[in-house]
């Protein structure tokens, strides 16, 4: 390929990545291109590109699956201010929902609930869609067929991830194993409403051997 038809390819990419709100793919590359065009052409006209942003205030980076223009990370702070930016901040608790499904993806809130010790409410879970970063990809087939969860596409372009291969990696979490035996002690435990019932049936037998006893009593 001669430098002038590279030089071209080089600028009708950079236009349509521009352009595109998405990270664009190599297959959409290819649907838009000339069929002329290689994918090994894309590929060497995009790391030319890559190349030039590299010191630039904008950066060309591979992220979930595609590549797309982003501001270079040193000028954050910059940029939020010019914007009016603030941090959108998750709790402690949502974090740490995306984790476990980040990790253990496809998963039920069950098993959710059982690596974090407590229970993971219906809000959370629909903030986290909302956002795009988890989805539901089906149904587990156990009784009561439990959504699984997963993370969406938007949770690679928000944290900047090409794949989930590029999570870091995790060291303590449990197997499956462990994870069920955990889903069913909490299945098996007492509730709280249970206790209550409990007590309250307690209480009624006493009631009834006190008013018994001096019936009994008089008889004799």
């Amino acid at each position: 390929m001669s430098s002038a038809v590279t030089e071209q390819l080089c600028s009708q990419i950079e236009a349509v990545i521009l352009a595109s709100d998405d990270p664009v793919s190599m297959a959409k590359l290819r649907g838009l291109l000339s069929e002329e065009i290689q994918s090994s052409d894309i590929r060497g006209a995009i790391g030319e590109l890559e190349a030039h942003y590299q010191q630039r205030g904008i950066r060309l980076e591979k992220v979930a699956g595609g590549w797309q223009f982003r501001t270079a990370p040193e000028h954050a702070e910059l940029i939020q201010a010019m914007w009016q930016i603030k941090p959108q901040k998750l709790s402690r608790s949502a974090l740490e929902t995306l984790a476990i499904i980040a990790y253990r993806q496809p998963t039920t809130r069950a098993e959710i609930e059982a690596l974090r010790g407590v229970k993971v409410s219906s809000q959370m879970i629909a903030t986290l869609q909302e956002r795009g970063w988890i989805k539901v990809l089906g149904r587990k087939e156990v009784p009561g067929r439990p959504h699984l969860y997963g993370t969406g596409r938007q949770f690679l372009i928000d944290f900047g991830l090409e794949s989930l291969k590029d999570l870091p990696e995790s060291s303590q979490l449990m197997d499956e194993d462990e994870i069920q035996q955990m889903v069913m002690e909490n299945i098996d435990q007492p509730t709280e409403s249970d206790e209550t019932d409990k007590a309250t049936q307690n209480s009624r037998e006493e009631n009834e051997q006190e008013e018994q006893q001096p019936i009994q009593a008089s008889g004799g």
